[in-house]
């Protein structure tokens, strides 16, 4: 296997789906793993990092992510806390609500005890990019192995791409929550905020005024604010622009925005830092960002549904008026 371009950090999961019937389908889920498989469906060579309990769920998600072809190497698996299920819930028109956790409505669950020591220095040396949310963040001691891991990717000139991923359910206090989250997202190169997590962590939907308060006049970072279906915002090395979603026929928008972050992900490592200044080429960049989420809509569940390269590819020369040139 190739040395992983990106490392995905976080959490691993299954997304069980709750019909009004009753009935009950779980998915493969977590934001980084869903990114984790949706990069090697574009043929980005890419790593998970995170943990999973001593059950067969665990073995589970290992085996399937495996099978995707994600290196899975440095996942850990605890015996003492499950792997974790999440309940979710879909209205009429596709989108989700998390209702809570399965089998107990209990924080204490395997991502929260990923210690990091499988993570090897060599990795880490071969990797671009780190991609991350903050869940990681709401229980030690896999908060302090991701900070521990951004200050190194960092100290290395590795880029970062966080996605706030914003959940109540994980998080029993908001405030302190915030408190925590809103100096991480600092450390982002590249920083992806669905128009709730701005306004919670920022007071403001403006992608221009959380690219500020964040960073000030640095030029070289990206803010990406989503809205579901509404055109995206974003403010990347000091230009604003916005970018329509295509209509697609929506089934599950679960796992839309890792779809998103996957396809800016595979964008941004066929350019270079001149590339990420002009304006016709962050577009372009994220033309296909929006296009990949969007396909992600069209099936079940999150990592069933992420589009292959070709896919996306076929999608794209159907439909000439996005105006997306391939590298």
């Amino acid at each position: 296997m190739s040395e992983a371009t990106v490392l995905c950090f976080g959490e691993v999961l299954f997304d069980c789906i709750e019909g009004d019937d009753g009935a009950k389908e779980c998915f493969l889920g977590g934001a980084p793993a869903n990114v984790a498989c949706g990069l090697v469906k574009l043929g980005v060579p890419t790593a998970f990092l995170g943990a999973v309990g001593k059950d067969a769920l665990g073995e589970q998600a290992r085996s399937q992510l495996a099978a995707i072809g994600v290196d899975v190497s440095s996942m850990e698996t605890i015996p003492s806390v499950p792997t974790r299920q999440v309940r979710v819930k879909l209205s009429a028109t596709g989108d989700r609500q998390f209702v809570g956790f399965a089998p107990t409505n209990t924080l204490a669950f395997a991502d929260t005890q990923f210690l990091g020591s499988t993570i090897s220095p060599r990795q880490v040396a071969a990797a671009q990019f780190l991609v991350t949310g903050t869940l990681a963040l709401a229980a030690e001691p896999t908060a302090t192995t991701l900070r521990n891991l951004v200050q190194q990717m960092h100290s290395q000139g590795k880029a970062i791409l966080i996605d706030a991923n914003w959940r109540p359910i994980f998080w029993p206090d908001t405030e302190a929550a915030v408190a925590q989250i809103r100096p991480f997202l600092e450390a982002a190169n590249f920083l992806k905020l669905a128009k709730e997590e701005a306004e919670l962590f920022f007071s403001s939907s403006d992608p221009q005024v959380v690219y500020g308060r964040l960073w000030g006049d640095v030029g070289d970072r990206a803010v990406v604010i989503t809205d579901g279906g509404a055109p995206i915002r974003y403010c990347w090395h000091g230009h604003l622009d916005t970018i329509d979603p295509p209509s697609m026929a929506v089934v599950d928008t679960t796992g839309a925005g890792d779809g998103f972050v996957a396809g800016w992900l595979y964008q941004l490592l066929t350019g270079t830092p001149e590339d990420y200044r002009q304006p016709d080429w962050q577009h372009n960049c994220l033309q296909f960002a929006v296009v990949v989420g969007a396909l992600v809509t069209t099936q079940k569940g999150a990592i069933a549904a992420q589009p292959t390269l070709e896919e996306v590819t076929a999608w794209l020369r159907d439909h000439p008026q996005r105006k997306i040139k391939m590298s």
